[in-house]
């Protein structure tokens, strides 16, 4: 049966719950907002006979988790009968809520209530490695280098053991062979994504951030940061499909809606620079003189006998005035009519149509005021350090910023300037900055 024919309600009637049939339900539950919407509805009413002793806790404790209510679902467990499937789903809501050490003694009472041991220990040693306990996790995963090779979660695991001690490489390459193994491993091919993402490998984040976003429930993450690598490179167009997709399935999600009003802001800005840069292209046009153009002799003479010297006094006039005079027939008007339309323009334009301002030129950056040398060494470090997030380690490079002395030769009001960097982005550096010690100028040095 496919996920999008499962009956949700179906769930509250089955006789035992086991990852694959969970999943399936999961992928059924997220199909849309409605089925969302549906779901939880009869979660609540299941849940209402649950308590007046109608229903069973277990069935309520894995439909909040489901609908990602995992302290409710927690306190639900509890009043469950102790068995494997309780304590293992159990063990999941304590992660997604990083209660570490209740996650831990839970798959303990799931192995000895007889989950699979080598289930057991890869969720362990997934949880300490997210409790920062990386040599616990070493142990579990190398306890099974005999039968843990065949499970994708084995090498899962172990690409965030070697990402976390900094052997990005290695970790890349323990994902891929993860994804041989299982291709819709969303987990490792979420880390796999962000890996790319980190490295500025665009093309490659995309290509798996894309297949995250075709599966049933879509990875949120994977959009919103395909979302920033779209909106990065000027796609704003694919970034404002990204952050709708998001909305779709929760059109509550703050932070998705407030990207949405930014992508949307760039892309008008996106308009209007390109109207400028037209305006200013056709200004340079109307500017030029005629004397830079091929034309026949007969031709250039009548203009200059007419006083007609750029092509912007050219185009003011219509076909009758030029023919009306004298010597200037229906050849010298059509050689110039074909000239005007490799140009865009055309004879008799309105003046509305001539309102055209050039753009000013830019003004050069400041350069950066000189380091007090009892400062220098401190301040000559790398922004990399800050460990900013990729949207706003983006923008920094956009502006050449690489150390914390280039830094902080900006202020507020020049780092809002720049596109795509928002008052988040500015919060975070602000916050970065504090932890050193420093803070951005109150003014850019002169």
């Amino acid at each position: 049966m496919m996920a999008d024919a499962l009956d949700s309600a179906s769930f509250f009637e089955l006789a035992e719950v086991t990852p694959e049939t969970l999943e399936r339900y999961a992928d059924s539950v997220f199909a849309s907002f409605s089925a969302l919407e549906r779901f939880a509805g009869q979660v609540k009413e299941y849940r209402q006979s649950a308590e007046r002793g109608q229903g069973e806790a277990l069935k309520v404790a894995l439909g909040l988790l489901l609908l990602g209510k995992y302290q409710d679902a927690l306190e639900w467990f509890e009043r469950a009968p102790a068995s494997k499937q309780r304590h293992y789903y159990a063990a999941q809501a304590a992660i997604a809520l990083a209660r570490w050490e209740t996650a831990l003694d839970e798959l303990r009472q799931a192995a000895r209530h007889g989950w699979d041991a080598l289930d057991v220990d890869l969720r362990s040693a997934l949880v300490y490695v997210r409790a920062g306990d990386l040599t616990a996790a070493a142990k579990l995963v190398q306890r099974h280098d005999h039968d843990g090779p065949d499970r994708a979660d084995w090498h899962f695991v172990k690409g965030l053991l070697a990402g976390r001690q900094g052997e990005r490489e290695a970790a890349l390459e323990s994902f891929e062979r993860a994804l041989t193994l299982d291709p819709d491993h969303a987990e490792a091919m979420f880390a796999s994504a962000l890996l790319y993402d980190l490295w500025g490998a665009d093309d490659e984040a995309l290509e798996l951030y894309h297949r995250l976003a075709l599966q049933p429930r879509c990875h949120v993450n994977a959009l919103l940061n395909a979302a920033v690598i779209y909106e990065d490179a000027g796609r704003y167009q694919q970034a404002a499909s990204c952050l709708r997709r998001v909305l779709r399935g929760y059109p509550n999600h703050t932070r998705a809606r407030l990207f949405l009003k930014d992508v949307e802001s760039c892309q008008e800005m996106v308009i209007d620079e390109t109207r400028i840069e037209h305006v200013d292209a056709r200004a340079q046009l109307l500017d030029t003189p005629l004397s830079e153009y091929e034309l026949s002799v007969r031709a250039r003479n009548c203009l200059r006998k007419m006083n007609i010297r750029t092509m912007g006094e050219l185009i003011r006039l219509t076909e009758a005035e030029l023919l009306a005079y004298k010597n200037f027939g229906d050849t010298s008007l059509n050689e110039i009519k074909a000239l005007l339309t490799r140009k865009g323009v055309r004879l008799g334009m309105s003046p509305d149509e001539m309102d055209l301002l050039a753009a000013d030129e830019p003004e050069p950056p400041p350069k950066a005021a000189p380091l007090p040398p009892s400062q220098e060494a401190a301040w000559s470090k790398s922004v990399a350090e800050l460990e900013l997030s990729v949207r706003a380690r983006r923008c920094l490079q956009r502006l050449n910023i690489a150390t914390l002395v280039d830094l902080i030769q900006y202020s507020e009001v020049e780092l809002l300037a720049t596109r795509n960097f928002g008052v988040t982005s500015l919060n975070e550096i602000k916050a970065r900055l504090a932890e050193h010690g420093l803070q951005l100028a109150v003014k850019r040095p002169e």
